[in-house]
């Protein structure tokens, strides 16, 4: 059994969903935008867990798990901030993991063209998860990831910004742009 990413399957329970939209509904949506219909039945599940989201498959079996971590969980979380994230994830179905250069790349340079074309909002979604989880996450750019802290719970911000102030207001996080680039450059 060979599975396509190397991160450890989340441990605990899925949450039910505090989002203000129905993710299961987006999720169908953009398989099929995506052309991922011929790949099977993808789970979504919000839980406490390492990585801010990852997803898991295995070689030869149809379909996949995403996992996004609890600090999506809220109804506070924008909608295009989560299309961003299961965009992202629904990505590595099509474009996989390859070697450059002696080392295994999850998200080789046509991976990141391709996101792009996906979500062009990219920058204002990062924006807004700078803004909201800047204190609980660290990007971790040899392994490709974005952790979230233990003690991310006490950490938390509240409230999280509105996704009109990202899209009003760029200069609230036009100064992080050194974070933001870290972030995207790390998944």
């Amino acid at each position: 059994m060979v599975m396509a990413l190397s991160r450890k399957k989340p441990i605990g329970y899925p949450e039910i969903s505090f989002l203000s939209f129905d993710v299961l509904a987006l999720l169908v949506k953009l398989q099929q935008e995506m052309g991922l219909d011929s790949v099977g039945p993808v789970s979504f599940s919000l839980q406490t867990m390492e990585t801010l989201a990852c997803i898991r498959w295995e070689h030869g079996k149809p379909g996949g798990d995403v996992f996004f971590h609890s600090l999506f969980n809220r109804p506070d979380v924008p909608q295009p901030v989560i299309e961003h994230v299961l965009r992202h994830e629904l990505l590595h179905l099509k474009i996989p993991a390859r070697e450059i250069d002696g080392k295994l790349l999850h998200h080789p340079p046509e991976f990141w063209e391709a996101e792009q074309a996906l979500v062009p909002w990219k920058s204002a979604s990062w924006g807004w998860m700078v803004l909201a989880f800047w204190e609980v996450i660290k990007t971790d750019i040899p392994n490709e990831c974005v952790w979230v802290k233990k003690s991310w719970r006490k950490l938390q911000k509240y409230p999280y910004p509105s996704w009109q102030m990202i899209l009003d207001d760029q200069s609230r996080y036009s100064d992080k742009q050194g974070q933001i680039q870290i972030l995207m450059e790390s998944l």
